[in-house]
C-alpha cells in the first residue's frame, strides 16, 4: 500500500514539475487565458471568467508540410506582458470611436527538430484570443496542412451553431439556420460547423468562438464536424469549393503570422452585442482619407420585383422612393447590363439628379463560379476590375455589391482583399454577398460597408421553412453573426413575396435598429413603404445606419433581444421577439440625466398593425412594451423640449 502511494505521489510530482503555465489576465482581471506545456511536450490553452471555466484545457498546435508543432515542444523564451492601448475611429459600426485596452504576451517554443513556433496570447475585458507566428526568416515557402487548435467547451454547455454549408452551386455562403444543440454535438453534414459559434456554460458564462485578422496568406476556417470530448477543432475549406479552383492549404514564406482564434466572453448574452473584439484584434486601417465613406440607407428593387434591374422605369421609382425617404443610396441589382427598357445611363442620370447615390451589383466570377447573373468577369482580374472602377467613378456610382464567392480558400481570400484595395483607390464602397463572414476587414478597409453571410429576408423568396423559423433566427443573429461585423440581412419587409411571413409589422421595423449594417438595404416595394402610417415613415426617414454607441439591454438567443444604439444625442431602441408573447422592460438608465421624449412603435392588436404611444421620461424610468409572438418594437428617445 505504501509503495503504491509513493508511486502515485512520484507520478504527480513529476507531472507538476514537467508542466509549465503562462497566464494572462484582462485589464479588469476577470477574464484570463492560460497557455501550458503538458506531459509529452503537448501545448494547451484554457480560458476562465471570474475563475470559472469558459474553455477547458484545449489543444494547441499546427502541422506544416515540413514540421509538426504539436508535441515534443519545449520553451525557448517567454516574452514580457505588453499593454495594449489603441484608439481608432470607424465611419460605421456599433460605435465610431474605439478605445482598445488589453494585454498581450508571446511565448516561443521549439520542437524536437529545433524549429520555432511563437504562440501569442491576448486578453481583453470582452474576450481573449490566441494566434501562431513562425518567427524565423526564410524565403522558402511553407505550407500549413493542419491546425490542431481546439476549443474544449465545458460539459453541460448549450450551443447555438450554424451548420457549415456543403459545396453547391451557390455556396458555401454561410446561409443556413442556426441550431440550438448540446455541446459536443456533431454537425448534420461532413462540412462541419461555421464560425461564429455561441455557447452558454453551466456557470452562466457566454462564449462566442470565431476568428479575426485573416490576411491573404491564409484560408477562412470553420469548425470540424465532430467534437470528441466537446473539443471543436479548426477545419480548412473543402477542396471542391470554388469549382475546385485554388489550394486549400495556406502557404507563405517566413516569418508568417496566422489569424487570431477568438473567444468573445460575456456574463450576459446581451453584452455580446456590444463587443468589437474582432475589429479590435485586426490590422489598422489602410485607408487614410475616409471622408468619402458615408454610411446610410438604400432602396432596393430586386426583392419585390426580381426583373426590375432590367427596366429603367422600375429602378427610377426606387430612386424616387429613396429621395422622398431621405435615404442616401439606391441599389441596382443583377443583370442591369441586360436592360430591355431604358438604359443604365438613364438610371444613373436620374439618381444623380435626385441626389441619390447609386450602387451597382456584380458577379465576382471568374472561374470560381458558373453563375450566369451579370455583369460577370469584371471583378476577377485586377486590370479589368480597376478599369471597371474607373468607369463607375466617372458615371457617379458610389459603390458595388459583389456576389457569389463560393470559397474560403486562400486565393479567394486574396481576391476579397485585392478588390477592397482597388475599390479604395477609386473611392468605391463595397458590399459582399454570397460571401464569407466578417473577420475584421471593416477596420482595415472601412469602405467595406457590409457582408451577407446570413439567412436574410431574400429567403422568403426561396424557402418555405423560413416563414416559420425567421422570428427565432432573428433573435439568434444579434448574439452570433452580427457580433462579428456588419450584416446585410436586407431587412424591414412588410409585404409578402412567395412565402408569407409570420412576423409582425413591428418585428420587421425593429430590424432597422437591431441589425447593424453600414448600408442598410430596405428591401420592400415602393408601394409598401409609401402606404405605411406616417409615424412609421418618419421613423424610417430618421433612423441612421451608423452609431456612436451600442448597448445590449436584455435578451437571450432564441427568445428575445433588446438593443439600444445612440446617434448623437438621440437613442434608438429595437426589440425582436421569437415565438412566445412577452413584455420588454427597458430601463432608461443608459440615456443620462434629464427629461426625455420617448416615442414607441410596437405591435398592434393584430400582426399587421402598429401601435404607437409616447411619454416624457427620465433615466430612472422603465418603459414596458408588450411584444406579440414573433413581434417587436422600436423606441426613439430624444431630449425633451
Amino acid at each position: 500500500m505504501r509503495v503504491a502511494a509513493l508511486s502515485v505521489l512520484f507520478a504527480l510530482t513529476a507531472q507538476v514539475a514537467y508542466s509549465q503555465e503562462w497566464a494572462l489576465a484582462s485589464p479588469d482581471s476577470r477574464t484570463a487565458i492560460v497557455l501550458s506545456v503538458e506531459p509529452g511536450g503537448r501545448l494547451a490553452w484554457r480560458v476562465t471568467r471570474d475563475r470559472t471555466p469558459v474553455l477547458d484545457r484545449s489543444p494547441v498546435g499546427i502541422r506544416r508540410h515540413d514540421q509538426t508543432f504539436g508535441q515534443g515542444m519545449t520553451l525557448a523564451s517567454a516574452g514580457e506582458i505588453r499593454a495594449i492601448d489603441e484608439r481608432y475611429v470607424l465611419p460605421h459600426g456599433k460605435r465610431r470611436g474605439h478605445h482598445v485596452t488589453g494585454r498581450e504576451r508571446s511565448i516561443t517554443f521549439i520542437n524536437e527538430r529545433k524549429a520555432k513556433l511563437e504562440v501569442i496570447m491576448r486578453a481583453h475585458d470582452d474576450g481573449v484570443a490566441i494566434r501562431y507566428r513562425f518567427p524565423e526568416e526564410d524565403p522558402l515557402v511553407r505550407r500549413v496542412f493542419e491546425e490542431m487548435t481546439g476549443f474544449a467547451v465545458p460539459a453541460g454547455s448549450t450551443g447555438w451553431m450554424l451548420p457549415h454549408q456543403r459545396v453547391h452551386r451557390y455556396g458555401p455562403a454561410y446561409e443556413a439556420f442556426f441550431e440550438q444543440v448540446a455541446a459536443g454535438a456533431a454537425a448534420p453534414e461532413a462540412a462541419g460547423w461555421s464560425f461564429p459559434a455561441l455557447f452558454r456554460t453551466p456557470a452562466g458564462k457566454w462564449a462566442l468562438l470565431t476568428e479575426a485578422a485573416l490576411d491573404g496568406s491564409y484560408a477562412g476556417s470553420h469548425l470540424a464536424q465532430r467534437a470528441a470530448n466537446r473539443v471543436y477543432r479548426i477545419a480548412f475549406p473543402d477542396p471542391e469549393e470554388g469549382l475546385g479552383i485554388g489550394e486549400i492549404h495556406p502557404a507563405s514564406a517566413l516569418p508568417w503570422t496566422l489569424p487570431w482564434r477568438v473567444v468573445v466572453v460575456a456574463d450576459e448574452a446581451a453584452k455580446l452585442t456590444e463587443s468589437d473584439l474582432v475589429n479590435d484584434l485586426s490590422a489598422p486601417t489602410r485607408v487614410n482619407e475616409v471622408s468619402w465613406i458615408r454610411p446610410g440607407r438604400a432602396s432596393w428593387s430586386w426583392w419585390s420585383k426580381s426583373d426590375s434591374p432590367k427596366h429603367a422605369a422600375d429602378l427610377n421609382r426606387f430612386t424616387d422612393l429613396a429621395a422622398d425617404m431621405s435615404w442616401e443610396y439606391t441599389l441596382i441589382d443583377a443583370n442591369w447590363d441586360r436592360m430591355t427598357s431604358g438604359s443604365i445611363e438613364e438610371v444613373l442620370a436620374h439618381a444623380n439628379a435626385r441626389t441619390v447615390a447609386p450602387i451597382l451589383w456584380y458577379n465576382s466570377g471568374g472561374p470560381h463560379n458558373d453563375v450566369t447573373e451579370a455583369p460577370r468577369d469584371r471583378m476577377h482580374a485586377r486590370e479589368t476590375r480597376r478599369a471597371e472602377f474607373a468607369k463607375l467613378q466617372k458615371w457617379g456610382v458610389s459603390g458595388v455589391k459583389v456576389d457569389f464567392w463560393h470559397s474560403d480558400k486562400p486565393d479567394r481570400i486574396r481576391h476579397y482583399r485585392e478588390l477592397l484595395e482597388d475599390a479604395a483607390d477609386f473611392q468605391m464602397l463595397v458590399n459582399f454577398h454570397g460571401s464569407t463572414i466578417p473577420r475584421g476587414w471593416s477596420r482595415e478597409y472601412p469602405h467595406l460597408m457590409s457582408m451577407e453571410a446570413v439567412f436574410g429576408a431574400e429567403q422568403y423568396k426561396f424557402r418555405e421553412a423560413f416563414t416559420t423559423r425567421a422570428a427565432w433566427l432573428n433573435t439568434v443573429l444579434p448574439f452570433t453573426r452580427n457580433v462579428i461585423g456588419p450584416m446585410d440581412y436586407t431587412p424591414v419587409t412588410f409585404t409578402d413575396v412567395r412565402y408569407p411571413r409570420t412576423t409582425t409589422n413591428a418585428h420587421e421595423l425593429a430590424q432597422a435598429v437591431v441589425f447593424e449594417s453600414g448600408i442598410q438595404h430596405f428591401a420592400d416595394s415602393v408601394e409598401s413603404y409609401r402606404s405605411l402610417p406616417e409615424a412609421v415613415q418618419q421613423f424610417l426617414r430618421a433612423v441612421p445606419a451608423a452609431w456612436d454607441e451600442t448597448r445590449g439591454i436584455s435578451g437571450e438567443p432564441g427568445s428575445f433581444v433588446v438593443i439600444a444604439r445612440r446617434d448623437g444625442q438621440t437613442w434608438y431602441v429595437g426589440g425582436l421577439n421569437a415565438d412566445s408573447p412577452t413584455t420588454a422592460k427597458v430601463a432608461l438608465d443608459f440615456a443620462g440625466a434629464g427629461s426625455w421624449d420617448v416615442a414607441v412603435i410596437g405591435d398592434g392588436a393584430v400582426d399587421r398593425e402598429f401601435r404607437t404611444f409616447s411619454r416624457v421620461a427620465t433615466s430612472a424610468d422603465v418603459i414596458e412594451v408588450p411584444m406579440r409572438a414573433r413581434g417587436g418594437f422600436v423606441m426613439r428617445i430624444s431630449r425633451a423640449r
